[in-house]
């Protein structure tokens, strides 16, 4: 009894000391910022999620030359040599405590260096390399590459892009991806395996990816892709195709969808595809603005042969999102969100939600915290948990 109440003690003050410091703008990823000289909230209406003028500064090859550069100046805090486009990421979480687990003082948890931008008229790229303790039982760091990016950017409609990383990482919407996402957790629709036949990974996982994107129209979105399985370093007999649109209805709302469809080939010798097995990945989404106000959903319905290649195994996944930007315009200070997600494992015979809650705070435009309670109602081969974490980012 004693030990519960000085840990929640110890969390209650680690959260007053975090959303109690003076905040200024929003975050960003500051190498951009600097290259343009241009305030983080041009291009993130609350970081790391993109507005308008960030989707087209990314799809561009991290360009403003098909848009209208935004007028607001960089600040103080992200101030440095322009000519190179180094960032860094640190991610602290001083509190991290699962139901089902032992509290952890991830003082550290995540280190992060990206380098990324044009190279030369036509050609841009990005890389990050990443070490953090979420995966490994050891004392050290899992090190690894969650992506590496080569584009050629022949003009809006077309851009050709050559990839080693998530299978949805051209999409500057990210409504399938855990890219810029808002929370620790990531949307059980990008992190689920669903019936394992994309060799046991998911959408998040990374894969060897030949893409072609870009607007034929400002308001109409468009990317095809021939993919790797997860998890693939060498793309070995790759068959997953991939079809995503997204349509601005208006500058408030979007409407997209995504069609995966794929083999996981014995040629591949990968352990989960002992014989060819075919997986489908069909999904909708939108994503409403209502002012300050940003509601996002997705629904998603997989298909998968399982290890005899007889039996098709159908599940589905779903979120809904809320996330409010709080302070004044162009400059979220707070940021409260509200995440529900509902989905299936073994053929639909489980049905699984998680609700997430958290209050994000940015301090500066390279600083923010939040804590965030995440709980989890499971069937059969999944329990019932919860999770409280705080977590700080750092990214200079």
């Amino acid at each position: 009894m004693y030990n519960s109440i000085k840990h929640s003690t110890y969390v209650f003050m680690l959260g007053l000391f975090v959303i109690g410091l003076y905040p200024q703008e929003s975050n960003a990823i500051p190498a951009f910022a600097r290259k343009n000289n241009i305030a983080c909230s041009s291009c993130h209406s609350a970081w790391p999620m993109l507005n308008d003028a960030g989707r087209r500064y990314k799809e561009n090859g991290y360009r403003f030359s098909n848009l209208e550069k935004p007028g607001v100046e960089i600040t103080d805090n992200l101030r440095w040599d322009e000519s190179l486009p180094v960032s860094v990421v640190l991610v602290a979480r001083p509190y991290d405590k699962k139901d089902s687990g032992e509290r952890k003082v991830r003082a550290i948890h995540e280190a992060e260096l990206m380098v990324g931008g044009p190279m030369g008229e036509k050609m841009s790229g990005f890389f990050e390399i990443e070490a953090e303790d979420e995966f490994t039982n050891d004392l050290g760091f899992d090190v690894s590459i969650p992506a590496a990016v080569l584009t050629y950017n022949q003009s809006k409609a077309i851009n050709i892009q050559f990839s080693y990383a998530d299978i949805l990482w051209f999409d500057s919407y990210n409504t399938f991806s855990h890219a810029r996402r808002l929370t620790r957790g990531v949307q059980s629709v990008v992190s689920d395996a669903f019936g394992g036949a994309d060799n046991g990974g998911s959408l998040d996982a990374a894969r060897q990816n030949l893409a072609l994107y870009g607007r034929p129209v400002n308001n109409l979105f468009y990317g095809v892709s021939l993919s790797g399985v997860a998890d693939d370093a060498e793309g070995v007999d790759a068959q997953t195709m991939l079809l995503r649109v997204a349509l601005d209805v208006s500058s408030d709302l979007m409407i997209g969808g995504l069609l995966i469809d794929g083999t996981c080939s014995v040629e591949t010798g990968l352990a989960a595809c002992s014989t060819d097995r075919d997986y489908r990945r069909m999904g909708v989404d939108a994503q409403v603005t209502l002012d300050k106000l940003v509601l996002t959903g997705v629904y998603m319905q997989a298909e998968d042969d399982d290890a005899t290649a007889v039996i098709t195994e159908e599940n589905k996944s779903s979120y809904i999102q809320a996330a409010y930007m709080m302070g004044e315009a162009g400059a979220t200070k707070f940021l409260p969100l509200v995440r529900y997600d509902m989905y299936e494992k073994n053929d639909g015979s489980e049905d699984i939600t998680e609700l997430t809650v958290s209050f994000r705070q940015y301090f500066t435009e390279n600083i923010s915290g939040f804590i965030e309670y995440w709980d989890r109602s499971g069937e059969k081969t999944t329990s019932d948990d919860d999770r409280l974490t705080l977590q700080l980012m750092a990214a200079f």
